[in-house]
């Protein structure tokens, strides 16, 4: 069980996606989970990279709560006999309380193996440059 977090817009998607394609050419099989449900397209965005990596993905309605998904997608991941579950979230910031309540449901359904942060690369710059 995989959780990836992180900033809105840092490549946590993308990241999953990448995660993934690495566990099945390692003779895995993985399931990605979209858990995502406050941008619009992530959902979509997921289930297209599954279907180019030809990698299940588990989706749910985007009405339905990030905590539920993960949920079911664990049901899901026994169903397929999957050795991996890696769930995407919603980007959010520390200051944003709703959405750091949720990753803790989130991640107390899950009970999570790792949990990766994935951040851009401008992340070291700008540490570097408030030196």
């Amino acid at each position: 069980m995989i959780l990836m977090v992180g900033l809105q817009g840092s490549g946590k998607t993308t990241t999953a996606a990448k995660l993934a394609l690495l566990l099945k050419h390692g003779g895995q099989k993985p399931l990605l989970v979209a858990a995502d449900n406050h941008r619009p397209a992530a959902i979509e965005q997921l289930v297209t990279l599954g279907k180019q990596l030809d990698v299940p993905v588990y989706n749910e309605d985007p009405k339905a709560n990030a905590w539920d998904i993960a949920r079911h997608a664990m049901e899901e991941a026994k169903k397929i006999a999957a050795t991996h579950i890696i769930v995407d979230t919603a980007g959010r910031l520390h200051i944003d309380e709703e959405l750091m309540q949720e990753l803790e449901k989130v991640k107390k359904v899950v009970s999570p193996h790792e949990v990766l942060l994935v951040v851009d690369a401008m992340t070291g710059q700008d540490a570097r440059a408030r030196r």
